[in-house]
């Protein structure tokens, strides 16, 4: 991540920083809405963020990057949550299609988490409307500890397992 460009653009978040006050919803046992600070209390976590569901990137590179559990538990990672402006049954479809039941899916479908990181990106050129930039961030107990962003479009390397995972 180039931290000069990301502070040239003032970011909502950056690392050091308590994650905002937004919400989205996730599968448990069916939609279920929560709070950033609900899902992330407590725990060693690493939230990474996909323009889109069933994308090639996406589901080719970014998400199966996180498949590795033990590559997480060896980390000490107690939750690995991906986000989406995608609605949570099409975030959840994504899920078992990929065969990763131990990621936890979050759907920002109304674009509220995206907007409230300040993480938003217009996809507008391809047909895909207000998206989320591609990013991992790893968040112990509500505070970001480490943020990576890819800055090119289409670009999948500080944000995969490996790439946030050597910020651990």
């Amino acid at each position: 991540m180039n931290r000069s460009k990301r502070e040239e653009k003032n970011m909502a978040i950056a690392e050091g920083s308590a994650v905002p006050e937004a919400g989205g919803v996730i599968w448990a046992d069916g939609p279920k809405p929560t709070t950033l600070a609900d899902l992330f209390a407590g725990k060693k976590s690493i939230l990474f963020g996909v323009p889109g569901a069933f994308t090639p990137t996406c589901s080719n590179l970014h998400l199966p990057s996180f498949n590795d559990k033990a590559q997480l538990d060896a980390k000490g990672i107690d939750q690995v949550v991906c986000m989406s402006t995608n609605d949570i049954f099409v975030m959840q479809a994504w899920n078992e299609s990929a065969g990763a039941e131990h990621i936890t899916m979050l759907a920002d479908g109304n674009g509220d988490v995206t907007r409230a990181l300040d993480l938003g990106l217009d996809a507008s050129g391809f047909g895909l409307g207000f998206r989320c930039m591609r990013f991992a961030a790893v968040i112990d107990d509500g505070v970001i500890t480490a943020l990576n962003l890819e800055e090119e479009p289409g670009a999948c390397e500080l944000t995969t397992a490996s790439g946030i995972l050597e910020r651990v």
